[in-house]
């Protein structure tokens, strides 16, 4: 196989994302007039375009059916410079799908998912992958893989440095046993609460899942809290950076815009403080956009969108 370099490589889901968004309140268990909006997502998918959109060079490795969509998800990326040549698709499997219904405000309701293409990312499939998957600085992996994959790739890549989205709280349960062998893990208030059993209402509880997970032998966490901010650690280094206002369209692909930021944090050594400044300009560039990644992201608008955000906060 003739490899190519890439700086990230990601290993996670594609799929359909379909958003509703009502018109007014939501009803539950009645029909809501609204609009609905089907585009390319899920979570490494997301995380592999807005690197790329940074100038990142990257690679993702996914499964897909070999239908409309997959097709389609596969070709965009392919033509922002994505090394795609580890996208399966799959003729008997249907493209996986994630429906979310949105309040009035854009953030998410409820959603359904339905993955089960992703099941043919196994061990047998990325084993003989492992020179391609080391030549790149770090990996991103999203837990729609199975537990059994995330303890076998970690294992096989123990000392490598490795990223993590935990995706949800459903499937962040995947990686618990897990959690030691990353470098790099950005869940959300209730994904960290279950990877370490913790309750987490106030920044005391914030400080001791930070010891938590460096206790387990995670280097970088960032624990995004909404509207709340984001906590971040790395050693002794902690703190808690507020949201800024921003206008909202869609909170869908915020945290994916975040982690994608945090890789490219990781890329340019920059330190952790930089790194969540970076990823909440990431993510509030993410809101701006019906679309679950903002296809104006790119580098100038990150580092402007930070500097907006140094000035708000001076």
């Amino acid at each position: 196989m003739n490899y190519m370099s890439r700086e990230v490589t990601v290993i996670g889901g594609i799929t359909a994302d379909i958003e509703g968004v009502p018109q007014e309140d939501l009803k539950l268990q009645d029909s809501n007039p609204g609009v609905i909006r089907i585009s390319h997502g899920g979570v490494g998918r997301n995380i592999t375009e807005n690197l790329a959109r940074l100038g990142i060079s990257v690679g993702l490795v996914s499964a897909a059916g070999e239908d409309f969509v997959g097709i389609s998800a596969k070709n965009e990326l392919e033509g922002l410079g994505v090394d795609v040549s580890q996208v399966a698709l799959y003729p008997e499997e249907s493209t996986a799908m994630y429906l979310s219904i949105l309040n009035i405000l854009g953030d998410m309701e409820m959603g359904l998912c339905n993955m089960d293409v992703l099941e043919k990312i196994t061990m047998e499939r990325l084993h003989p992958l492992i020179p391609w998957l080391k030549d790149s600085q770090i990996l991103c992996l999203d837990t729609n893989l199975s537990e059994e994959l995330l303890g076998n790739i970690t294992d096989e890549l123990d000392g490598f440095p490795l990223f993590l989205d935990p995706v949800s709280v459903a499937k962040a349960s995947r990686a618990r046993k897990y959690i030691g062998r990353f470098h790099t893990v950005k869940p959300n208030r209730m994904e960290a609460e279950e990877l370490s059993g913790l309750t987490i209402l106030s920044e005391e509880d914030l400080n001791r899942a930070g010891d938590w997970f460096l206790a387990q032998g995670v280097t970088r966490l960032f624990i995004t809290l909404g509207s709340g901010g984001v906590y971040f650690r790395e050693g002794k280094e902690q703190g808690l950076l507020p949201v800024k206002n921003t206008v909202l369209k869609s909170a869908t692909g915020a945290g994916d815009a975040f982690s994608a930021a945090v890789l490219l944090g990781h890329l340019r050594q920059w330190d952790v403080r930089k790194t969540a400044e970076i990823a909440m300009s990431a993510s509030q560039i993410a809101m701006e956009s019906k679309a679950p990644v903002n296809p104006c992201m790119g580098m100038e608008r990150l580092l402007k969108e930070r500097e907006k955000g140094e000035k708000a906060h001076a």
